[in-house]
């Protein structure tokens, strides 16, 4: 199965507030594509509708060659299982963390949820993730003791454990600084370039954008 995605003339209104309207975007299989633009231009909005979080009030949103915006139910977490995701914090928090338990717990979990890593290596898988990303010493650590930065880096390096062929991540550079964001452009070049998954961020700047993408296509917010 392909997992690229693809988005078709997609529509979506809150109320009278118009977030995207004859909107496309496509992406093939193994490549990183970034939409940028400012806050509350509907970057999150296209986020959301990949993730499944949302429907399209007209238009078609295909992941994999399905259209999760008509999926529901059963059909709906088959595809979602096979996808990783990162919130930004400013929608959720916390990158959608779990608060009670350890940095080494928060990337197992995922994956045993999925099922896709056997129990043996889940403990090996998370600590070589966790070790990429730096927070190697900090695996008995809560997400709460960590800095916003590192707690960006654990969202991050769930997603990595995972090995999902479709990865998601809100807003890339928040919460990441100058070297910190350019070990992680680094990191996901590499690891697309592994495994051959296909990768979507969300991002305000255009040079991070470049620097990490293989296509970049602005959205321009509605005047």
């Amino acid at each position: 199965m392909s997992w690229g995605f693809e988005l078709i003339d997609v529509e979506k209104r809150y109320g009278s507030v118009r977030a995207l309207d004859g909107f496309d975007l496509g992406a093939r299989m193994g490549s990183i594509t970034a939409l940028v633009g400012p806050a509350g231009c509907g970057k999150t909005t296209v986020f959301r509708l990949l993730a499944g979080l949302e429907r399209p009030d007209v238009g078609a949103v295909l992941v994999a060659g399905k259209d999760i915006g008509n999926a529901r139910g059963g059909r709906l977490k088959k595809i979602q299982s096979r996808m990783a995701v990162v919130f930004d914090a400013a929608a959720d928090g916390s990158h959608a963390l779990f608060g009670t338990a350890t940095v080494l717990e928060n990337v197992e979990f995922p994956m045993r949820a999925v099922g896709r890593v056997p129990r043996r290596r889940l403990e090996l898988v998370a600590r070589t993730e966790l070790d990429r990303f730096g927070l190697g010493a900090l695996s008995d650590e809560l997400p709460g003791a960590l800095s916003r930065s590192q707690r960006k880096s654990l969202a991050l390096a769930r997603a990595f454990a995972m090995k999902a062929p479709l990865v998601l991540v809100d807003d890339l550079a928040a919460g990441l600084d100058g070297p910190g964001l350019h070990d992680v452009c680094r990191l996901i070049r590499e690891e697309c370039t592994a495994i051959g998954a296909t990768w979507f961020v969300t991002e305000r700047s255009a040079v991070v954008a470049e620097a990490v993408a293989d296509e970049v296509q602005e959205l321009v917010p509605f005047v």
